[in-house]
């Protein structure tokens, strides 16, 4: 529903941060399932909650206001809130005789641990809360709400900074409980793993520093030259085990996986084809062995498109297209290809 297009004259009255915004949503949720409800089937409210609140606290992403430690809070708690009262809004008028799931579409990456230390394997853990957490934890766990270590650190850093209350607004009961199991499935969205280790980084305040976690590189993993992509499949197996564990085994559908490169020359994209290969057989390793139930896999993405922060000199997908060619020129790449016999065999080659 909702894929950081946001008009500008909510934009203009704070966008996210404004807490009007929420029902302004749910009149925007109710107009789609109106019209669109009798042919899909599933909904994602709000793409990728945890990217959008950085467009408030820092300038990575629009609307860039720099709200650091404040204005990601406040949009965060806000997309909960619209996105809850949607859910709910399709329970009581649409979901009896559309008979749809809806779900938000939540991001992270899995943490590796920089080290064996304590320390750094404590950190690990606090960025997964501070990033898929902070958005699932309040709607897939047993108690609702944010993490605990979130609500610790945060409370604890807004009092040293001689505040009267904390920058993490807080949800009461009444909200705890609408946004609490407000999804019928898990979906969820992985391109990569990181490296990171306990320590301060970013501003005062700031969701970084809130964290105490430090972004590392010493592993040696194979790199995209998009840098942020690095290629580790085993992540994906953990983050699956990791939401298994945090969350009673939830259905998980994978809505965005995938991989990108700069300003591809060519239609025999292997990374990619490797890219998937790979990731795909941890995928199968965490449903039969590990018995997550995964219920779905999406790539990122069919078309190459527009990329919110490189424009069209990244390339992500399946395949090609032309954007100097007014007629906007496709061609199938090398990983179409792949994807057409893997749909058909319902298989991948397992030899390494």
């Amino acid at each position: 529903m909702y894929h950081w297009d946001l008009p500008q004259k909510l934009q203009d009255i704070g966008g996210w941060t404004n807490p009007l915004i929420v029902d302004h949503f749910v009149d925007y949720a109710k107009v789609l399932f109106e019209n669109y409800g009798d042919q899909v089937k599933y909904w994602t409210t709000i793409n990728e909650p945890l990217e959008m609140s950085r467009g408030y606290g820092d300038v990575s992403f629009a609307p860039m206001l720099n709200l650091h430690g404040v204005g990601n809070y406040l949009a965060g708690h806000h997309m909960l809130l619209a996105h809850a009262k949607a859910y709910r809004l399709y329970d009581q008028l649409f979901r009896k005789h559309q008979k749809g799931m809806v779900s938000i579409g939540i991001s992270g990456l899995y943490s590796f641990p920089s080290s064996d230390s304590e320390e750094d394997k404590e950190a690990a853990e606090r960025d997964m809360q501070f990033s898929i957490g902070w958005f699932a934890h309040p709607i897939f766990s047993r108690d609702g709400d944010y993490p605990e270590v979130m609500r610790q650190r945060v409370d604890m850093n807004s009092k040293a900074e001689g505040r009267s209350r904390s920058r993490l607004p807080v949800f009461t009961s009444e909200e705890v409980a609408l946004i609490k199991g407000s999804a019928d499935f898990f979906s969820y969205q992985h391109y990569t793993s990181h490296e990171v280790a306990n320590g301060e980084q970013g501003k005062t305040p700031s969701h970084e520093r809130d964290s105490g976690v430090l972004d590392k590189h010493t592993k040696n993993w194979l790199s995209s030259n998009i840098t942020w992509i690095k290629v580790v499949p085993e992540g994906l197996r953990l983050v699956l085990n990791w939401i298994k564990g945090q969350y009673d085994n939830p259905n998980i559908f994978i809505t965005e996986s995938g991989y990108g490169s700069m300003s591809e020359k060519s239609l025999n994209d292997n990374d990619r084809i490797y890219y998937f290969t790979e990731y795909l057989k941890e995928l199968l390793k965490s449903i039969h062995e590990d018995k997550c139930n995964v219920m779905g896999y999406t790539a990122w993405s069919l078309l190459d498109n527009f990329e919110w922060l490189m424009g069209y000199r990244a390339q992500f997908g399946l395949v090609h297209v032309d954007f100097k060619d007014p007629e906007r020129k496709r061609q199938p790449k090398k990983s179409a290809e792949f994807f057409k016999k893997l749909l058909k065999t319902r298989s991948i080659d397992l030899q390494d």
